[in-house]
């Protein structure tokens, strides 16, 4: 699951950084004394390493601030030429670009790693050596991830600085945990708890890696002993980076124990430090926690809130890393490129050799083999040619491919970005309205003013209108967000029967919600004897509540139409087992659909709901989700006046 994935990854965060110790509260007195000495007359060189130290500080607070101060520190080094000040800020500025800007901040941490050699500065070769193998990890490449900090950790050795070998070390075992190789796991960060001991160093995020390691072995008490102490070390150091991946551990280790209360105590801490810091990935990895204990215990809302903070993280995070796959990708390009140049040069070169041999050999033997050989170098030049324009044609079109992906990543993050004025159009609406209804009624007891009346309650209705439209285009958004998200989550065995019986039970409560005075008949007909089915359980399940609310909506509608005792809305999941794979029906007993809309059911942005009610990208998404995603087919069979089904059928 993509918790547990995560829950490793954001914890080589604390590790990029080491050069000072980890940060207080803005209160703290190394941020005070650092203040002080800030506004002391001293070299810039001196303030330069000032500023750097002040963002080391501010990174485990707030990564904003971190930021400020490193870009303080660049300019005014780049001013006085102080490479080695250069540097440092470097590599500051990109650890505190990490969360909001994956690719910028790889291009900071190579620059400074330039720098560093330029300059033979090994210990920020080490430094930047360890940061560059956090953004591979980051992106999944294990090779290159480990191989960064092996020589980070090799440097470090041969420096005699221990304060980097313990943290090079406990890097090593959390990514050897997030690959779950956990003996070599556990093998690094004893040996990093070990030397963080001898030399009195802190081992709040040590801990919090054995902690991993006990609970991944199913050392329970083990796992809760180190957790705690790591949570008692990271509290005591006011590090809230530290406190998150800390909480998160432990709420993981609750939920694995079925104690949904707890673990959602510690999660929602582990979110909370997590917000206060600037830290996405630990917001992801507790909302997901989050949303899963509530979906298990309830309420529903709580699922629905953090599942939506989730999304949000997944998009900004996962956005980023697909355009670093994207970049990764056209660099390897250009470097298949220019090797195949040089290939063509060096053939060239060779054949060029060749003719001039044989110039040599016709002059002493014959002239007519001279022009012979002549014409067999045009001809293969002229091979060359061509062989280089088809490389050229085919370059070109993959460089288009990658930037009309570029831009689908990028359409995503700007229809993202739109939502928040849209809910601010929402909310500044409603409020609007209840003041309206507040002035209406104190002008009824003051004065009969029908005009003033008539006024504001042209006001009102414009206001709603406002929040209507503002409604529709949240939606829109949404399902363009949808289509947007091209990643998919990883595949794991899932009980498709309490998949469905879920789904069906949360689009129900979603209908009653909205509709108090409705009521339904729900009917599961689930096959008892359904294996598990390795699928993307959030995307089916997406698709499973899309079809169940969209029947709900049909016997609404239908009761409305035909009111009267003798109908009685009824909305049936029907799951069984086939030869060739699984089946799922959702059926209704609404009002069908008629023979030309089934034909564009499935087109996105085709919907027979009224405006303001429905995207026309439900049914268009799932398909995409069932056939794409999952290899199988969505149908609908409709009769009118008989009832609709949406038949899914999955490979076994």
């Amino acid at each position: 699951m993509l918790f547990r994935f995560s829950a490793c990854l954001f914890g080589l965060l604390f590790l990029s950084f080491g050069l000072a110790a980890p940060a207080g509260r803005a209160q703290s007195p190394t941020l005070d004394m650092l203040r002080q000495q800030l506004h002391q007359p001293q070299p810039d060189t001196s303030r330069v390493l000032l500023l750097c130290k002040m963002s080391d500080q501010y990174w485990a607070l707030r990564t904003d601030s971190a930021e400020a101060y490193a870009q303080r520190g660049l300019t005014l080094a780049r001013r006085i030429g102080y490479r080695h000040g250069e540097c440092a800020a470097l590599n500051r500025q990109g650890a505190a670009l990490r969360e909001s800007n994956l690719a910028r901040a790889l291009e900071l941490f190579q620059e400074s790693l330039r720098l560093a050699r330029a300059t033979h500065d090994r210990s920020m070769q080490a430094q930047n050596l360890r940061s560059i193998g956090i953004i591979y990890v980051y992106l999944r490449d294990r090779r290159q991830g480990l191989a960064y900090y092996f020589q980070a950790l090799r440097l470090g050795q041969q420096l005699r600085d221990n304060n980097r070998v313990v943290i090079d070390l406990s890097n090593i075992g959390l990514a050897y945990d997030l690959y779950n190789e956990t003996d070599s796991a556990a093998h690094f960060q004893e040996q990093a708890y070990a030397l963080a001991r001898r030399i009195q160093s802190p081992t709040n995020y040590i801990l919090y890696g054995l902690g991993n390691v006990a609970r991944k072995r199913g050392n329970i008490p083990q796992a809760l002993r180190y957790y705690r102490r790591s949570i008692s070390e990271s509290a005591r150091m006011h590090h809230l980076r530290s406190s998150n991946f800390s909480y998160v551990g432990l709420a993981t280790l609750y939920q694995q124990q079925g104690q949904p209360d707890s673990s959602i105590y510690y999660a929602r801490l582990g979110c909370r430090a997590a917000q206060a810091n600037g830290f996405l990935r630990g917001v992801l990895n507790a909302s997901t926690l989050l949303t899963q204990d509530f979906k298990a215990r309830g309420p529903i809302d709580s699922a629905f809130k953090y599942q939506s903070l989730m999304l949000a993280m997944k998009d900004t995070l996962f956005g980023q890393e697909k355009v670093m796959r994207v970049q990764s990708i056209n660099y390897t390009e250009r470097q298949r490129a220019q090797l195949a140049a040089a290939d063509q040069q060096a053939l060239k070169a060779r054949y060029r050799l060749y003719g001039v041999l044989a110039g040599l050999v016709v002059l002493l033997v014959f002239v007519g083999l001279l022009v012979r050989n002549h014409l067999q170098q045009q001809r293969a030049n002229r091979a060359l040619q061509a062989s280089l324009a088809e490389l050229k044609t085919a370059q070109d079109q993959l460089v288009q491919r990658e930037k009309m992906a570029f831009l689908g990543e990028l359409t995503a993050g700007v229809a993202h970005e739109l939502q928040n004025p849209l809910g601010f159009v929402k909310k500044f609406a409603e409020v609007s309205t209840d003041l309206v209804d507040e002035i209406n009624g104190a002008q009824r007891l003051a004065r009969d003013g029908r005009l003033e009346r008539e006024i504001l309650d042209g006001l009102k209705q414009n206001l709603a209108n406002i929040s209507q439209h503002g409604q529709r285009a949240t939606a829109i958004i949404k399902g363009m967000l949808e289509h947007a998200r091209t990643g998919s989550g990883p595949r794991e065995l899932t009980n498709l029967n309490a998949l469905a019986g879920e789904n069906l039970r949360l689009a129900y409560q979603g209908t009653r919600h909205r509709h108090p005075e409705f009521s339904a008949t729900l009917t599961a007909n689930l096959d008892p004897d359904l294996p598990l089915v390795s699928v993307i359980a959030l995307d089916l399940g997406r698709v499973l509540l899309n079809l169940c609310t969209n029947a709900f909506y049909a016997v609404r509608q239908h009761q409305l139409l035909s009111p009267g005792p003798r109908y009685r809305p009824e909305v049936t999941v029907t799951t069984r087992r086939l030869p060739a794979g699984i089946e799922i029906r959702v059926r209704d007993n609404g009002s069908g659909i008629p023979e030309n809309v089934r034909q564009k059911i499935f087109q996105p942005f085709f919907t027979t709901k009224p405006v303001g009610e429905g995207t026309g990208l439900g049914l268009s998404l799932s398909h995409d989700i069932i056939s794409t995603g999952h290899g199988g087919t969505l149908q609908v069979v409709s009769a009118e006046g008989q009832g609709t089904e949406f038949i899914i059928t999955l490979p076994g």
